[in-house]
């Protein structure tokens, strides 16, 4: 009868790892960027966007989270490399272009991390991934889609329906 250790950790390959450690830099970031655009918009009088920019925020906590759990079991050390610079940006086009500038960062590094995983056939590990790339598509879906409403209806018209709770 084989014994197990409590609190056994697997040896992850170095790469997820460091792949996984880079992204929770992207995420940990954005947990940063949003809440600081979700208290402009919210100064702003922009309640909608406030409510949305803390959902957004809130929901890179949880990604972070599961990522430092997965870099653990992995027998890693949970260490983001960079943690990007954020700017509370003075209109929304220009938080919405800064958003979409870290959501499309993150996309494009979770595609190579997935394929990593799979090169490591640390499958459990790209499954988490493909999900938060799956958020990450839906984030950048929205962000072009407030984009592209802003170009339809004009910034001032887009902002009085911002207003509402």
């Amino acid at each position: 009868m084989a014994h197990f250790q409590e609190n056994a950790a697997m040896k992850g390959d170095p790469k997820v790892i460091s792949d996984l450690n880079e992204y929770l830099s992207f995420e940990l970031t954005g947990h940063r960027q949003y809440l600081l655009h979700a208290g402009m918009c919210r100064h702003w009088g922009f309640e909608r966007l406030a409510r949305i920019q803390d959902a957004y925020s809130a929901e890179e906590t949880q990604h972070a989270a599961r990522i430092i759990a997965r870099i653990l079991m992995l027998d890693g050390v949970a260490a983001p490399r960079d943690f990007r610079p954020i700017v509370g940006a003075p209109t929304v086009p220009e938080q919405l272009a800064l958003d979409s500038e870290l959501v499309g960062g993150a996309i494009v590094h979770l595609r190579t991390a997935i394929t990593a995983c799979e090169q490591s056939r640390d499958f459990v590990s790209r499954d988490l991934l493909r999900e938060m790339l799956d958020d990450e598509e839906r984030h950048l879906y929205w962000l072009e889609t407030e984009t592209a409403l802003i170009d339809k209806v004009g910034l001032e018209n887009y902002l009085q329906t911002q207003t509402t709770t």
